[in-house]
């Protein structure tokens, strides 16, 4: 049992991959801190790894290789370490004297800002990351930024590092030789420092390298006096720190620590699944140009002016880009309210029109109904009113006279106009209301009046019924009936035919009549001052149905009445009856 619970872990301390990380620096500077970051982020993927990290801090705390030495032997003499990982140059010099002495045959990582820092030839079992010359790089970007320049002034401090950076950038300002004035600020105290960096002469530029310390021994954190360089200076100044970026420096062909420290653990897990460092080539930590837009501004820079591929940082948003959702969103809002106004405007306006065309329908019905009565009236006082009159004058002058033969052809005169009298009578009442609608149906009212009016007008009316339901809704039948009665009447005033076909039928539940004389037609196009189309209109919309009308000047006359049948619930419910 004991064998089983402890199996795993002993398996697992086993498997353990031991890493040191000696750093030159100190836990808390920026530089230290993204490269362990970028560092973890690719060792702690595997719970098999462990990492343990010291700094030197030899700027600050000046001790001695002796000190060191004691203290990690110390510290460490009960861990076996698989990888050793030296950066900076300071860590990098002390692998380099005591590594063998305190970790003897362990695989070792040198990582250094310039390649010309490393030994011109590697220990066994050595890997190494550097650049190739940030500062050289640096310069070209500002060239390219500001064309003008004349004067470079480098900007540095006096410890052993300072020094190291500063002869790495002299040589590779070399090759501007002849061209650009080189100053090296470098043996100075940080207040004398900035008082020639305030005071530098026009088509200057700074290049700032970092100051450990200056001439007074005093020891300084280069990022931090970073925003004293930058804004302490008459002049743009550029470096190749990612840590200093933010700073008040321009760019740079900048060197990303976290970038660094992910390099470093991938480099790191291939050399312990190799079990050593030999025979790997020196890996490239490379720089990217970077820049920071607001210094671009405060120079006047233009970003035209950029290498492809620059990367610019701390960009301010403008008005436009900062609102631009809004406005485009305000724009839209506008649009859509716009539209609405119009289209209220424009249902305005059709409803104004046709609230125009109900009172003008309105004013023209009534004027009809006001003629229909007023013709009425005349038929009833004019016509019917004067025969009987005269009929009752021939009859009281038979009565009044006794020597008169009352068979005579005066009596059968006035009982053929009385018959007469009484036929006109029955058709004007046959116009206002057709009993025989009601009672024997559509179909027969229409024969009715077909008939009627052949006779009256001397014309040919032809009438073709099909599967017309005798039960046909009130309204519907009315309907039909008044509309046929308005096409032939208009035929007989209007188009002087003398033929005239009526169709109607039933067809898929929709009741259809199609009324078509052969006179002279007219443009429906052209307005027209009658109401005869606009009522039957009115008809067919009150039962849900649709009237055409086809016409051509000398082709005649073609209305067509349609409206769908109710069900005989429908039928029930709109007549009032119980179904």
């Amino acid at each position: 049992l004991a064998i089983v619970l402890f199996f795993p872990v002993f398996l697992s301390a086993q498997n353990t991959r031991n890493l040191l990380v000696i750093q030159g620096g100190y836990p808390g500077e920026l530089g230290s801190v993204r490269f362990a970051e970028g560092l973890h982020e690719v060792l702690d993927a595997n719970v098999h790894n462990e990492v343990f990290n010291e700094y030197l801090d030899q700027d600050r705390v000046h001790a001695d290789d002796a000190t060191l030495v004691a203290m990690l032997r110390k510290k460490y003499q009960d861990e076996k370490f698989d990888l050793i990982v030296g950066a900076g140059l300071p860590a990098v010099t002390f692998l380099l004297a005591h590594g063998p002495e305190l970790w003897p045959g362990t695989p070792q990582i040198f990582i250094v800002v310039d390649s010309r820092l490393l030994p011109a030839r590697l220990p066994p079992n050595t890997a190494a990351i550097a650049h190739d010359g940030g500062s050289g790089a640096t310069l070209d970007l500002a060239l390219q930024l500001l064309p003008n320049t004349r004067r470079v002034f480098y900007a540095g401090g006096s410890s052993p590092i300072d020094k190291a950076r500063q002869s790495a950038a002299a040589q590779d300002f070399q090759r501007f030789a002849g061209k650009i004035e080189f100053t090296y600020l470098s043996d100075l105290t940080l207040a004398d420092l900035l008082d020639r960096l305030g005071h530098l002469p026009d088509a200057s530029i700074v290049i700032y390298g970092g100051m450990e310390q200056d001439a007074s021994g005093h020891a300084y954190i280069p990022a931090r006096l970073c925003p004293l360089i930058a804004y302490g200076s008459n002049a743009a100044v550029f470096a190749w720190y990612d840590t200093f970026l933010g700073s008040g420096i321009v760019g740079g062909s900048i060197l990303d620590f976290k970038e660094l420290g992910t390099t470093t653990g991938n480099l790191g897990l291939r050399i312990l699944d190799r079990g050593t460092a030999s025979g790997l080539p020196v890996e490239n930590w490379p720089g990217h140009p970077v820049v920071d837009w607001r210094q671009l501004e405060r120079w006047g820079i233009s970003e035209e002016r950029l290498p492809s591929g620059a990367i610019v940082r701390f960009r301010t948003p403008s008005a436009w880009e900062r609102y631009k959702w809004y406005v485009l969103a305000g724009l839209a809002a506008i649009v859509v309210l716009l539209a609405i106004v119009a289209a209220l405007l424009i249902e305005m306006r059709k409803r104004r029109k046709a609230d125009l065309a109900v009172k003008d329908l309105s004013g023209r019905l009534i004027h009809a109904r006001e003629e229909e009565q007023r013709r009425i009236a005349r038929e009833l006082h004019d016509d019917i009113s004067q025969r009987l009159a005269l009929v009752v004058t021939e009859l009281d002058q038979l009565d009044g006279d006794p020597t008169a033969n009352r068979s005579s052809g005066s009596v059968r005169g006035a009982v053929q106009q009385l018959r007469e009298i009484i036929h006109d009578t029955h058709n004007l009442s046959r116009e206002l209301h057709s009993s025989k609608l009601e009672l024997l149906g559509l179909e027969a009212a229409l024969k009715d009046l077909c008939g009627q009016l052949a006779r009256q007008h001397g014309m040919a009316i032809e009438v073709i019924a099909d599967k017309i339901p005798f039960s046909l809704p009130e309204n519907l039948a009315l309907c039909f009936y008044r509309v046929a009665q308005e096409a032939l009447h208009n035929s007989v005033k209007h188009s002087r035919a003398t033929r005239v076909e009526v169709r109607i039928s039933v067809d898929d539940g929709t009741l259809r009549m199609r009324i078509k004389d052969y006179g002279s037609g007219f443009d429906p196009l052209l307005p027209t001052s009658g109401l005869g189309l606009a009522t039957m209109r009115e008809r067919l919309r009150l039962v849900k149905g649709s009237l055409v009308v086809k016409s051509n000047p000398g082709g005649g006359t073609e209305v067509t009445a349609e409206a769908g049948l109710q069900s005989p619930l429908q039928q029930a419910t709109s007549s009032g009856m119980p179904p």
